[in-house]
């Protein structure tokens, strides 16, 4: 909300890109990339495959691969 953008990678939550203006960062604690519970980093994508108008993130999962039956969406219905 403060850049008025989705960043365009979740590293755009700890540190500032250049040309963005209003950044008042870093947005996650500890400041880094995130990991799911499996440790795994998230993968995030905007805009979305699934979510055109915004993002999609994903945790692989327990197998730790993406597009399998294990994986977990935002885009995805519990």
């Amino acid at each position: 909300m403060d850049t008025g953008y989705f960043p365009k990678s979740l590293t755009d939550l700890i540190q500032q890109s250049s040309g963005i203006t209003n950044w008042h960062g870093p947005y996650i604690d500890p400041p880094r990339v995130p990991i799911d519970p499996w440790g795994d980093e998230y993968v995030y994508e905007f805009p979305g495959k699934h979510n055109p108008s915004s993002y999609d993130l994903l945790s692989v999962g327990p197998d730790g691969k993406e597009g399998t039956d294990d994986d977990i969406g935002n885009w995805q219905s519990n």
